[in-house]
């Protein structure tokens, strides 16, 4: 696909080209067949010069300095010019006798076509280069954020489910409620996160709804409080805030009966996202679990020097604020 592309754009180039060309080389306000014969000559030399600097391009310019790169290009020049010359003063007459083909042209009028050629072919090749590397670029990193997602995802599929499974056994009356809940956050994780960016009050929402199937499966002493404000028209990428709301109740609210919470604010401010997170600490330090790693990564790959992410940790508590930032 990609040699494919590429051979098509030449193609359009030297086309385009020849007919500039033949305009420029041809006699009279028609074109003969003398002045297409001239034209297609003239352009042979031109790409010889262009193949040459295109190959020399591909394969030394990552290991040589731009300098010695800009020396070359004036000798592929100056040499392309010479041959162009050379072919027309004294050579054509016996690759096509009875022509008399000449050079219209002074030898530093010839460098100028040649040098523009080169340059023109110089800037597509790298072009199209900085497209495909740019392609290239795009394309994994969506692959690595699809993959950083999906190491996420079944966590809250596991969680949720024994949730269900602590409700059923109880034959609790809550367990309807808890199914809608489970299946608005999985058809989000299913259909929203691999959407580049969803509203933050789709996010707020599942936020509230794991927050609530938690809220089965902690003990009643338990405080867990959220505190919104947000915009309606502010977006960010999905999946940001829930691996951190998971993490306190992994590694924080998990096994503890007394003085056990997890206190959350989310507020939005003139394009700045504001989360903070905090939670009592089971007396082992959580800050570099696997998910918190994950998230890093995510926000770099997301918001190149757009973010912050700070963490606080005492004796007692476990603290978490990230701000994201549209600009």
């Amino acid at each position: 696909m990609k040699r494919s592309f590429e051979t098509g754009i030449w193609i359009i180039f030297w086309t385009i080209a020849y007919f500039v060309l033949l305009g420029i080389f041809s006699s009279s306000s028609e074109s003969l067949a003398i002045d297409h014969i001239y034209t297609a000559i003239f352009m042979l030399t031109l790409m010889m010069s262009v193949a040459w600097s295109e190959y020399y391009r591909r394969r030394f310019l990552t290991k040589l300095s731009y300098k010695i790169w800009a020396i070359n290009l004036y000798g592929v020049v100056m040499i392309g010019a010479f041959i162009n010359q050379l072919l027309f003063n004294n050579l054509i007459d016996y690759i096509l006798p009875g022509y008399y083909f000449i050079s219209y042209y002074s030898f530093w009028d010839i460098v100028k076509f040649f040098a523009a050629f080169v340059g023109m072919s110089t800037m597509i090749g790298l072009s199209m280069e900085w497209f495909q590397l740019q392609k290239e670029r795009t394309t994994l990193l969506t692959s690595r954020l699809n993959s950083l997602i999906n190491q996420v995802n079944p966590h809250f599929l596991f969680n949720g489910l024994t949730v269900l499974y602590s409700l059923s056994l109880k034959d609790n009356k809550e367990t309807s409620s808890a199914i809608i809940k489970l299946s608005d956050i999985l058809r989000y994780v299913i259909y929203q996160s691999p959407d580049d960016t969803v509203k933050l009050s789709s996010e707020t929402a599942i936020l509230r709804d794991y927050l609530d199937l938690q809220r089965y499966r902690v003990h009643p002493s338990t405080k867990i409080d959220f505190v919104d404000n947000i915009s309606e028209d502010v977006s960010v990428s999905p999946m940001l805030f829930l691996p951190l709301v998971e993490n306190a109740f992994k590694h924080g609210v998990h096994g503890e009966t007394e003085n056990a919470f997890v206190k959350i604010t989310l507020r939005e401010e003139n394009g700045v996202v504001n989360f903070k997170i905090g939670n009592n600490k089971s007396g082992v330090s959580t800050s570099a679990g696997i998910g918190l790693n994950n998230l890093r990564e995510r926000l770099n790959l997301l918001y190149p020097n757009k973010h912050s992410f700070i963490i606080t940790e005492t004796e007692n508590e476990f603290n978490v604020e990230m701000r994201l930032h549209d600009n």
